[in-house]
């Protein structure tokens, strides 16, 4: 009697829509009763609208334990739910074969989960976490809980998109007083960046971005130089590896008649600063013998152009970025170590793209709009499958790589006309003798997974558990894969 009185308050909650204290509340409740009703331990509701916002409702979840969560789901039970549809069910999380071996996973000690799809176009989940020691969820609760997903997810994406409370954006305070719209994200790794820039922007120093390549140091100096004082001055960018060394100087400093052979007057990068900022890209790859007139520069603001005479004087302000380590260079001898310290004057690490998933998608939004923009493409929406992919893929170039793999899966979507961007068109073609074209071995491989996966669906007249068995993949796996790849069965 007591459990059917406790379903009858929820089911009674449920009708209570639209609840005059907002939905938010009302949400809290019924993972309340739910999480009451089926003995868990806590709860959790995330909407992914199509905007890019996230919207986020927990029971007995305090802020931590929510980006626990975040942690599980962005590569394990909440991505396996959406992208096959289907509720994932654990007794034991921590023993399970497909979530065991994350991090987050065994840090929580997780035992039995419960994670149903909210139904509806726009991705989310009803998250249930059970209580320690208590075994696993009932098939009436794993029944009850989906069945509270497919009431929600139709309210919360047509009547209640703005009422939600938007999950806790750490870098909103810094978007709303800097100009930094060139960058996307709202991870607390971004925020901690912002607070960095806040600081040292206003002031006229020199300032040392370090991190892996393609993560967005350039866009990061860009954004110091928009909110410093000379940001109505020039940003002037100069690629140190890209300049042969005996035309550094040149470049860097310009030139005078006579200076050599043939050389003509011409300003340098220093000349075309003058009243902003030179940020100096990969700056571990300066010539030793420029490195010594570079740091005349940032010690006195004064240079001599190449074949000249004249002291010149610099009203500039320098910021540097290299992806290698310079004290290592400094301990080979090939990097000066004052210029090192003098260049160091103020460093800030630019975090990797996996150091940050959750601002995968805010990328993809952003990149989306400039990558159409530069080809007079439409902007094509990203599927929900897309985005997983993206979110769950290795970058090991970062968000350069992830805008070269975006940009052509747009083609790709365009060219047959798709009405969004699906995980499919992130496929590269396989090489061939005919045309000597070589992919990069994580396309090989995704090219000979989904070959594979075909190849024994077919065989077995699409039987997925005989798929899995061949292949010695869990049954859920197939299916995300096949909904990854986009496959769908043939009709006879």
């Amino acid at each position: 009697m007591a459990a059917a009185a406790g379903e009858h308050e929820l089911l009674l909650e449920m009708t209570r829509w639209p609840s005059p204290d907002g939905t938010g509340p009302w949400l809290e409740r019924i993972i309340a009763k739910l999480a009451e009703e089926i003995s868990a331990e806590r709860g959790y509701v995330e909407l992914y609208r199509k905007d890019g916002q996230t919207l986020t409702v927990s029971f007995r979840c305090t802020s931590e334990q929510e980006e626990e969560i975040r942690s599980v789901t962005s590569s394990g039970i909440v991505a396996s739910a959406i992208a096959s549809g289907k509720t994932v069910h654990t007794p034991y999380a921590l023993l399970d074969e497909r979530f065991g071996k994350q991090p987050s996973v065994q840090n929580q000690r997780l035992e039995a989960v419960i994670c149903a799809p909210l139904s509806g176009l726009q991705a989310g989940v009803l998250y249930l976490e059970g209580r320690r020691g208590k075994g696993a969820f009932k098939a009436e609760h794993v029944a009850l809980t989906e069945h509270v997903a497919r009431f929600l997810g139709p309210v919360l994406e047509t009547r209640a998109p703005h009422e939600v409370q938007a999950q806790a954006d750490p870098t909103r305070p810094f978007r709303e007083k800097l100009r930094l719209d060139a960058l996307a994200g709202r991870s607390a790794a971004l925020a901690k960046i912002f607070e960095q820039l806040q600081l040292v922007a206003p002031l006229d120093i020199t300032v040392l971005l370090t991190g892996e390549s393609g993560t967005g140091k350039t866009q990061l100096a860009r954004a110091i130089h928009d909110n410093s004082p000379r940001r109505d001055g020039p940003f002037v960018e100069l690629s140190c590896a890209a300049i042969p060394e005996s035309l550094f100087e040149a470049e860097l400093f310009g030139t005078r008649l006579g200076a050599f052979t043939g050389a003509r007057q011409l300003d340098g990068k220093v000349d075309s600063a003058e009243g902003g900022t030179l940020f100096l890209d990969e700056v571990g790859e300066i010539p030793l013998a420029a490195q010594a007139k570079l740091l005349q520069l940032l010690q006195s603001k004064q240079f001599y152009a190449l074949g000249s005479t004249d002291l010149l004087t610099a009203n500039i302000r320098v910021i540097a970025a290299s992806n290698s380590q310079l004290e290592t260079l400094v301990a080979e001898k090939r990097f000066r170590e004052d210029l090192f310290y003098r260049l160091n004057t103020f460093s800030v690490r630019v975090p990797s793209l996996s150091e940050r998933r959750e601002d995968i998608g805010p990328i993809l939004e952003l990149l989306v709009k400039r990558v159409a923009f530069e080809h007079s493409m439409p902007a094509l929406p990203l599927s929900t499958s897309m985005r997983l992919a993206c979110e769950t893929t290795e970058w090991p170039g970062n968000v350069r790589q992830l805008r070269n793999k975006l940009e052509q899966a747009l083609i790709r979507a365009v060219a047959e006309s798709s009405a969004q961007i699906e995980a499919r068109h992130l496929e590269g073609r396989p090489a061939s003798a005919s045309d000597g074209a070589a992919n990069t071995f994580a396309e090989a491989t995704r090219f000979f997974q989904r070959e594979l996966l075909r190849r024994e669906l077919d065989a077995s007249e699409w039987n997925v558990r005989e798929v899995a068995r061949r292949l010695d993949l869990t049954r859920s796996h197939v299916y995300n894969l096949i909904r990854t790849f986009g496959f769908q069965r043939e009709p006879k």
